[in-house]
């Protein structure tokens, strides 16, 4: 379904409505008139509360119709949906709601030629915890960005003392919430902060999601107006709604559980999310990713008995669905065509290991997961000794065992559409629910001029001027997909090159020597949050990042590891940095050696201004049981 053209589209404003149009013809101002301009309504949507039944009208006005509806991005409250059946002027959102926490999603509205596009967010709180408990504060003030905050949080009815906490959902940077229920700092980034108070009094247990809107302020006049001088004339562009998927619901419900679902892995003890878990924006938080037979749950904890390590640091998917190519080595992807194919041709097959597939990217990318035997397939079970084909055919065979499954695949894809290839596109569709527009910097870049604070404004000049960054991290993404050798020192257990614990990095998807030890750029979006950093997890903080650009070889040669979390198990393998720095490559080497530490400051204060605010902490997206009856990870 393609009625979802860039041109149509405008930009949403943080949970606000935005209306757009076209006139269909592509004309200008002549002949006709303005072309009809569709709105939908209302702006906003009322809170929801966990098994109360929730219902709520939107309706689309400038068309006669008929109409088609969809989700976007973002998610629904789970129990509810959308009526995409409706061909009206309306359309409606209901269901009974099952987990609390604040939920954003994008709606749609078409008639074939104009669209209008509406970001809501529905906050659905539990009705009060066992034992009487309730949290009675039911709105936050709001704060301007910069400006000290102090609020207490209230409750009633509990039977001890009570602590506080964040159930899901962020915080502003600058602000925290004390276990004594005190919202309390100084912001430092603007948006609207949804996150799931939680309150407990040792045996009884109540949630609120709450919205904390952090206010922009004026800035440096000069300051604002150099930066947009400096942006016009590079052309520099954000993330708008002409980039949000136009995703199947029931596709995205099934990816959800395939997502969350053990049965995928071969001992059936990880699952996708295990390495990219909500709580841990995507990511794990790990250096080295540890697959099957981990022990210790998700994320800092999680350790293998034997110490075996995934060789590369996980990647959020956030936004996968806009990439060209995936994974650190670019071997599964749709290379830039040159020349560029004519508009409307149909999209080109594929790369992958195993040859050219009829997936998009981030479908066929799903693929190789399941068929790593450290990520997810591992060895000791009944599929032993199966191709990679027949092996992912045999997890289809799990899946058509399970009632509930097979139930979710004939909605999403029809009956008898159990298989290999859909059971990855519906992976790709949770993914690409997962697709966020509303960072600071988008605003910013939409024309709000107080979205971003000075030093975020100081640290974008950097970026785009001197700092040289935006040479490789360029376009909506923030990277060009291109690959480079940085210099970045070596350990774990690499990927079998060179002494054999070394990791020849594209040069394994090239087999030109030319490549060894680039990687790729990867996109900087919520970056703040997804650390640690590099193809392997190297450095664990920003300004490590920002120090070895500006000090290269100099920081690699002094590198010792032992900030990493893994470091115990890592250090060990510290391989020398001589081979790795021998190449280094011609657009790292001219990012300036001189940057003092305001501009560090500045940089970091910037990429912080590149976080989503809905986009961090996603437990809402953790489903409390999946199909298998398999533990999830949470």
């Amino acid at each position: 379904m393609r009625w979802l053209p860039a041109v149509l589209l405008l930009a949403c404003l943080s949970f606000s409505l935005v209306a757009v149009a076209c006139d269909g013809g592509g004309s200008g101002g002549s002949g006709g008139g303005a072309a009809p301009t569709l709105v939908l309504a209302p702006g906003s949507m009322p809170d929801g509360t966990v098994g109360v039944a929730y219902s709520e009208v939107i309706t689309v006005t400038g068309s006669a119709g008929p109409f088609n509806w969809a989700v976007a991005a973002g998610s629904l409250p789970p129990g509810i949906t959308l009526d995409t059946a409706s061909i009206a002027s309306t359309s409606s959102l209901s269901g009974t709601p099952t987990t609390a926490g604040g939920f954003g999603f994008t709606v749609i509205a078409t008639d074939g030629v104009h669209a209008a596009a509406a970001v809501y967010t529905i906050n659905v709180q539990t009705p009060g915890g066992g034992g009487g408990l309730v949290i009675t504060t039911t709105v936050l003030p709001a704060v301007n960005v910069g400006s000290a905050y102090n609020f207490v949080l209230q409750a009633t009815g509990g039977t001890g003392a009570l602590t506080w906490g964040i159930a899901s959902g962020v915080l502003s940077p600058g602000l925290a919430l004390s276990t004594g229920g005190t919202l309390s700092g100084t912001p430092t980034v603007t948006g609207n902060w949804g996150f799931t108070a939680e309150v407990t009094d040792g045996t009884n247990t109540a949630q609120r999601a709450f919205t904390l809107v952090v206010s922009g302020v004026a800035g440096n006049a000069t300051l604002e107006q150099q930066l947009r001088q400096q942006l016009q004339q590079q052309g520099v562009q954000g993330l708008t709604a002409a980039q949000l998927p136009t995703l199947v619901q029931s596709r995205v419900n099934l990816g959800r559980m395939l997502f969350f679902d053990k049965v995928l892995s071969g001992t059936q003890d990880v699952a996708c999310a295990s390495c990219h878990h909500p709580r841990l924006n995507q990511g794990d938080g790990l250096n080295l990713s540890v697959g099957v037979g981990a022990t210790g749950g998700i994320g800092p904890g999680r350790t293998h008995p034997s110490s075996v390590f995934v060789p590369r640091n996980a990647q959020p998917v956030y936004n996968v669905g806009l990439f060209p190519e995936l994974f650190w080595d670019k071997r599964v992807g749709r290379p830039p065509q040159n020349p560029p194919p004519p508009p409307g041709s149909p999209p080109p097959p594929t790369q992958t290991p195993e040859g050219q597939v009829n997936l998009a990217p981030d479908e066929a990318q799903a693929l190789f997961p399941l068929v790593n035997l450290i990520e997810m397939r591992g060895t000791g079970h009944s599929l032993d000794g199966l191709s990679n084909a027949a092996y992912r055919q045999a997890l289809v065979a799990r899946l058509q065992a399970i009632p509930q499954y097979v139930n979710l695949f004939t909605t999403a894809f029809g009956a008898g559409q159990m298989t290999v290839d859909n059971m990855v596109r519906a992976i790709a569709q949770y993914e690409r629910s997962q697709t966020f527009i509303n960072a600071p910097w988008d605003r910013y870049l939409r024309g709000d001029n107080n979205a971003l604070t000075d030093p975020q404004k100081r640290g974008a000049g950097v970026f785009f001027g001197r700092g040289r960054c935006s040479t490789c991290h360029n376009g909506p993404l923030l990277t060009n997909f291109t690959t480079h050798n940085l210099g970045i020192p070596q350990f774990g257990p690499g990927q079998g090159n060179g002494s054999g614990t070394e990791d020849f990095g594209f040069e394994n998807t090239t087999g030109n020597a030319a490549n060894r030890y680039q990687f790729r750029v990867p996109s900087l979006r919520n970056v703040a949050f997804t650390g640690p950093y590099m193809h392997n997890g190297a450095f664990v903080s920003l300004p490590e990042v920002i120090q070895h650009y500006r000090d290269k070889a100099a920081h690699s040669q002094a590198y010792t590891g032992t900030s990493m979390g893994q470091a115990s198990d890592l250090v060990p393998t510290l391989l020398p940095v001589n081979n790795v720095t021998a190449n280094l490559s011609g657009l790292f080497l001219q990012v300036p050696g001189d940057l003092t530490a305001q501009e560090i400051n500045d940089l970091v204060a910037f990429l912080n201004a590149l976080t989503d605010p809905a986009a961090i902490n996603r437990m809402q997206e953790v489903p409390q049981s999946v199909p298998s009856g398999l533990q999830v990870d949470r």
